[in-house]
């Protein structure tokens, strides 16, 4: 089951899918991945990364401000992707020998 997040923006409500949750140690700030499943120009899914706070059950969502941070945290999560999409490949390999 895929997680869904929904996200207020310029005050219209979206649902997204969840990709991952991530806490950065370097900041002590928690980032969450999302979609909303739509692939650009180039044929790459869209990805959005912002910092949240979970209270409740409840995710606040907050813009990443600072660009170091961003470009930061960017790099750290497409690391963790590349490692996730590696270890889906390994598995997929499995199924298919």
């Amino acid at each position: 089951m895929v997680k869904k997040i929904k996200v207020v923006h310029n005050g219209i409500e979206k649902e997204y899918d969840v990709i991952l949750t991530y806490h950065s140690d370097k900041f002590d700030k928690d980032y969450i991945v999302y979609t909303d499943n739509i692939y650009n120009s180039n044929n790459e899914l869209q990805i959005y990364i912002n910092e949240y706070n979970s209270h409740n059950s409840e995710c606040l969502v907050n813009s990443i401000l600072s660009n170091d941070e961003y470009n930061i945290i960017k790099t750290e999560v497409n690391s963790i992707l590349l490692s996730m999409k590696n270890e889906q490949d390994k598995m997929d390999n499995i199924d298919t020998d």
